[in-house]
């Protein structure tokens, strides 16, 4: 199926939001709130779920067109160096920041091997599989969708030329997959988790399955766009609406994580229509420009995260209360992370970007008749 591949405005500026909301969790911003909104900002570990949806649609979007009938070993090829020329040079970059943080002590460093090593091991972006835990805490989420991505041609083989019932069954498997691993011995007593589908410790297979039922998601939504009828109602503006607001009210309250999840498909495609308030809104020009940068952002903010805590401390010994210390430091440094995230954008992400794929190795890929 050849559905629409140029960029969908709104989805860009929803990647924008859920990599703000990453930051402000790992920044710990929930503190400073009460109630719903700490609630909202407690559960943004569940915008990297939001984030491995969009990206196996936007993926099967631009992409699914090569695997739908077969796999061409030429075309997986293709696939996956231009996977690897959008993510993997920031990538690199930011784990070798994060290794000279760590090996000086500016950083967490978690028990595993030699920093060295581990710094190898991340750069092979498999160090989930390994065991071997990720130095640049984010990157978690990087090595998982890596290993997703050498498995998406073939997710999109076995699922896209189903039947609509064979992919609800699937979107349905996918989703009772994230409870059933989050409620596995192997993660009660998972260091920092701060909910229940909060799994990315590296001692376990289980941030990797997470990931994959996510991708499905996202490549049964892209999907679900064959269906005009499905399209048009949840392109509706009241019908949009409600998804979203639906969606915002799940992340307020806790424990509702797989709710929430379950409503991520459908924001995406009902954003995906673009033509009602709710998508004019999200794909608006700050959202979009943060969505733009939103990679950089998501890479760079949590090595800034300890020097924020040392300025916290610096104003609390020059007379600020801790609410003031702690609100002013998260500020600043939100502003920092945006400031550096646009700056690696210009300098590492984009270059590098149109470098490799300048090549004869990423020649565009025709869309299918």
């Amino acid at each position: 199926m050849d559905m629409h591949k140029q960029e969908v405005r709104a989805l860009t500026g929803l990647r924008g939001i859920a990599a703000m909301m990453v930051m402000l969790y790992h920044f710990n911003a929930g503190s400073l709130l009460e109630g719903r909104l700490g609630n909202f900002m407690g559960n943004g570990y569940l915008m990297v779920d939001l984030f491995l949806v969009l990206s196996g649609f936007v993926l099967t979007l631009s992409y699914g067109h090569l695997f739908e009938h077969s796999l061409k070993p030429t075309d997986i090829l293709r696939f996956l160096y231009r996977r690897l020329s959008r993510i993997y040079p920031l990538y690199a970059v930011m784990t070798l920041t994060a290794s000279l943080l760590v090996a000086n002590s500016l950083m967490d460093r978690w028990p595993g091997p030699p920093v060295a090593v581990s710094a190898l091991v991340n750069l092979t972006m498999f160090q989930t599989l390994f065991n071997v835990p990720t130095l640049d805490t984010p990157g978690w989420s990087v090595s998982a969708e890596w290993i997703a991505s050498l498995c998406f041609p073939f997710i999109v083989l076995a699922l896209l030329r189903r039947s609509g019932a064979a992919n609800l069954l699937a979107m349905s498997g996918a989703l009772a997959m994230l409870p059933l691993i989050a409620i596995s011995p192997a993660l009660f007593d998972e260091p920092k988790r701060s909910g229940f589908l909060d799994i990315w410790h590296y001692g376990t297979p289980y941030p990797v399955i997470r990931c994959l039922a996510d991708f499905v998601m996202g490549v049964i939504a892209y999907r679900a766009l064959e269906f005009a009828w499905l399209r048009r109602w949840l392109g509706h503006p009241g019908v949009a609406g409600a998804i979203c607001v639906t969606t915002v009210w799940l992340m307020t309250e806790k424990g509702l994580d797989v709710l929430a999840v379950a409503c991520f498909p459908l924001l995406i495609l009902a954003l995906q229509s673009g033509r009602h308030p709710a998508a004019r809104l999200i794909g608006a020009a700050p959202f979009h420009w943060l969505g733009v940068i939103s990679y950089s952002i998501y890479l760079v903010h949590n090595q800034l995260n300890y020097f924020m805590h040392d300025l916290a401390d610096s104003l609390l010994r020059h007379g600020f209360t801790a609410v003031q210390a702690k609100a002013s430091s998260i500020a600043a440094f939100a502003g920092l992370a945006v400031l550096i995230a646009r700056l690696s954008y210009l300098l590492i992400e984009r270059p590098a970007l149109l470098a490799l794929r300048n090549t004869r190795l990423s020649r565009p890929v025709p869309a299918s008749s």
